[in-house]
């Protein structure tokens, strides 16, 4: 009887230390003014949390859960000497996530590869020969 106890008590305590690890996830928060697409889903604007749950992975939450996006990601060698930072592609009208820049916590120093929409919207950019084509835009975030 001791022995189903003790793994019991062993069971809910690993519980309990994986609950604590993910509650402490890396996140930040952003205003963000324009609607944008995060790899292949659109989100519009308002205000997000940016988490990264696992390594090389960025998610990102409205502030009313409505909506969410996730994407996997590479470590970026680019830093922030100015606080955390997510940069933009614009073609166009459209904005894509291009990458995460938070100097406090380096496992959220990400780069997003393009999505499908954001090739497409390139080459519509660059067959209008469109001035905006490729321009970066930072928004800050806290």
């Amino acid at each position: 009887m001791n022995r189903i106890t003790a793994i019991s008590l062993l069971t809910l305590g690993s519980l309990a230390s994986c609950a604590g690890a993910m509650a402490q996830q890396p996140a930040m928060k952003a205003d963000i003014p324009f609607g944008f697409a995060v790899g292949n889903t659109w989100l519009p604007a308002g205000e997000y949390t940016i988490s990264s749950p696992l390594r090389h992975l960025i998610e990102f939450q409205s502030a009313d859960h409505a909506n969410m996006a996730t994407v996997v990601s590479a470590e970026s060698h680019q830093e922030s000497n100015s606080g955390s930072k997510l940069v933009f592609e614009k073609y166009g009208n459209q904005y894509f996530l291009h990458r995460v820049l938070c100097p406090t916590v380096s496992q959220m120093n990400l780069d997003v590869a393009s999505g499908k929409m954001e090739k497409a919207a390139h080459k519509r950019s660059l067959e209008a020969r469109n001035p905006d084509n490729g321009q970066e835009t930072l928004v800050a975030a806290r």
